[in-house]
């Protein structure tokens, strides 16, 4: 087994199998927009899956907010070009572009419990009108592109992928394998939160479980010494404690022990 950490990601290449893995747990960018360890970009993934080499089956493991469109793409060409089996898992986030990327699967995983969302592409401009036009058009074939993805493997209609688009749509595990999004739901994993990135602000209807921690621990208690006092004399009351000889001195509690009343009944009722 061989292993590589390149800035923005993982792989592993197991020789035995002949399988190779990789893992986008980070934000989709463009070069020179890497703001965190995490963020991963066309280049590097290319680089990654460069050096994996001829293997017959490639794991990709995702837990992304998404990102740049066109680098999405790219990862998601990059894939489908590939001759080895994809089989991708959805760890606990695909969402934007990043559920675009999931797409290049011959299998696609999910946790009944993970996450996939899908909407519209979206894009700043200035300038003229001639300028703002041209961005709407790009827009427009991006979305086209980003429809004939989902179309590929979901089969629905292009309305009707276009339709759940503009709602930004999230999907749990069995909801996306339902409408053809997944291949495959496996056993529900604890849910993942989603990482503060300028990416999550975008989205509009994000469920309040991703927006919370991952695990919902409950508050520790505080500790009331009142009421285990008052438990410790009742049990002393009904159970006294026989008075014995006073040890010698040199064996007698210290004087912080000796004050503590607290300390003499929890002693006293562990007899």
């Amino acid at each position: 087994m061989t292993k590589r950490k390149f800035s923005c990601f993982n792989f592993r290449k197991d020789e035995a199998n002949n399988t190779g893995e990789i893992d986008i747990y980070g934000d989709i960018v463009a070069d020179g927009f890497q703001w965190f360890d995490s963020d991963i970009t066309s280049f590097d993934f290319k680089k990654d899956l460069d050096a994996l080499g001829d293997v017959d089956k490639i794991f990709v493991n995702i837990n992304s907010n998404g990102g740049f469109v066109y680098e999405g793409q790219a990862i998601y060409n990059q894939l489908k070009r590939h001759k080895a089996e994809i089989h991708v898992r959805i760890d606990g986030m695909a969402a934007s572009i990043a559920s675009v990327i999931a797409m290049a699967g011959d299998v696609i995983e999910m946790p009944a419990n993970a996450q996939m969302m899908i909407h519209e592409p979206a894009g700043g401009a200035f300038g003229n009108k001639s300028e703002l036009e041209s961005a709407i058009r790009s827009l427009e074939a991006s979305k086209q592109s980003i429809i004939a993805a989902y179309k590929s493997k979901c089969g629905l209609e292009d309305s009707a992928i276009e339709a759940m688009m503009a709602e930004e749509k999230w999907m749990t595990g069995q909801e996306a394998f339902e409408l053809g999004f997944a291949t495959a739901v496996s056993n529900p994993i604890q849910q993942v939160a989603l990482a503060k990135s300028p990416i999550t602000n975008t989205f509009r209807n994000v469920p309040k479980q991703l927006l919370e921690p991952a695990a919902d621990k409950a508050k520790p208690q505080s500790l009331d010494v009142d009421t285990i006092v008052e438990a410790v004399v009742a049990r002393l009351q009904a159970n006294p404690v026989e008075d014995k000889t006073e040890p010698p001195e040199s064996e007698q509690p210290n004087k912080q022990e000796k004050g503590n009343p607290l300390f003499n009944a929890l002693k006293a009722l562990s007899k």
